[in-house]
């Protein structure tokens, strides 16, 4: 697939997501709470819906930077990199929109760039069908928002791309400002360490080489960021001890993965049907497809992937929460890789049921978002 071809596609993907939020504007009443909803549909709202929750966050840092005396210390939550591309390179003149547009930007270079890496090891079908599974999963919209998933996905692809083709310095590069991006970026650092294990690792005399010291870059976007916090709060992990602040997640003592589990059977049996129980079904059924893939897909994903996508996937979870998983599952792109790769084997009777559930809860996800009710 081209950049042409891409840009066409998520054009067109745009388009579909707008239609579906116009009609909600007047049919669901808001949530203006952590939102810059007005309680009346307007021209603005088509807009601003798309910078709900975190979003208002990450345009405050593009505009005011961390500490500002009238912002909230929740701030240093959110990791700086994209922020601060909006915020330098505001070039439209106004935050929201220049968010919005290098998010889409940013998706575009990252699904041409996921294409090719998916083509390195599977069929063309598959890499398109893996394109597709991106854009009609139930959260995909956060893509076209002021969220950093595009930012995070492009330099996460990236990344995997080109240490496949032996660039170790730009991969841990990348890899650096990944995990500047978000706190999984640093889970690359052990995946780079296994692929130069493969290419160099059984030779002592090969591994010692230039390429071994760019092995030290990948952490030190999170280091400078707990250096940052650190400077500014006392605390270098600020951006950890804060979670809690926003409900549901538990930071004092780990919480293991088949507790977390049960604590959601729970929830599915005694949650009210109302939006917030799509969100717990949604939550849990991407954890349940992200364990499914490391179990069962386990020799048909690249160690490296694997990896990245098991320490993705466990660090939220030991906080005792699925909450957010189906906005994290986004950049895990080897769920993708090999959710494309079974489904081209099944039965079409399968493949259309699949795809007619993604295309609803999807258009659920971008109808409670886009009026302020908690998804992800």
């Amino acid at each position: 697939m081209s950049i042409k071809e891409l840009f066409k596609l998520v054009l067109g993907w745009r388009v579909l997501l707008v239609l579906i939020a116009l009609p909600a504007m007047f049919l669901l009443p808001p949530r203006t709470r952590f939102t810059n909803l007005t309680e009346k549909p307007s021209l603005g709202n088509v807009f601003s819906m798309w910078s709900n929750f975190d979003g208002l966050h990450y345009l405050d840092l593009a505009q005011y930077g961390y500490g500002y005396q009238h912002k909230t210390d929740m701030d240093y939550a959110f990791f700086p990199v994209y922020p601060w591309v909006v915020g330098t390179f505001n070039f439209f003149g106004n935050y929201l929109a220049t968010g919005l547009i290098y998010s889409h930007l940013f998706l575009i270079l990252a699904l041409y760039f996921l294409y090719r890496l998916v083509l390195m090891d599977f069929s063309k079908k598959v890499a398109r069908l893996t394109i597709i599974l991106t854009l009609i999963f139930p959260t995909a919209f956060f893509f076209g928002s002021v969220y950093t998933e595009s930012l995070f996905l492009l330099l996460v692809v990236l990344t995997f791309y080109l240490v496949r083709r032996q660039h170790f310095f730009l991969a841990c590069l990348l890899a650096a400002v990944a995990s500047a991006t978000r706190i999984t970026g640093i889970f690359l650092w052990p995946a780079l360490i296994y692929e130069f294990w493969l290419t160099y690792g059984k030779d002592l005399r090969r591994s010692i080489n230039l390429s071994a010291l760019w092995l030290l870059l990948p952490p030190l976007g999170l280091l400078s960021f707990m250096r940052f916090q650190y400077l500014k709060t006392g605390d270098p992990l600020f951006f950890f001890h804060i979670q809690s602040v926003f409900g549901g997640r538990t930071v004092d003592k780990l919480i293991l993965l088949h507790q977390v589990f049960f604590r959601y059977l729970k929830m599915l049996m005694f949650t009210d049907w109302d939006p917030l129980y799509f969100t717990v079904v949604l939550e849990i059924l991407s954890a349940v497809l992200i364990v499914s893939v490391l179990i069962f897909f386990f020799k048909k994903i690249r160690f490296s992937y694997w990896l990245f996508v098991l320490l993705s996937f466990l660090l939220p979870t030991f906080s005792g929460t699925f909450m957010s998983m189906p906005r994290f599952t986004l950049v895990l792109f080897p769920v993708f890789m090999v959710l494309a790769y079974w489904l081209e084997k099944q039965h079409p009777f399968i493949k259309y049921t699949f795809y007619a559930v993604c295309v609803l809860t999807s258009i659920l996800s971008v109808i409670f978002f886009t009026r302020g009710y908690f998804v992800a």
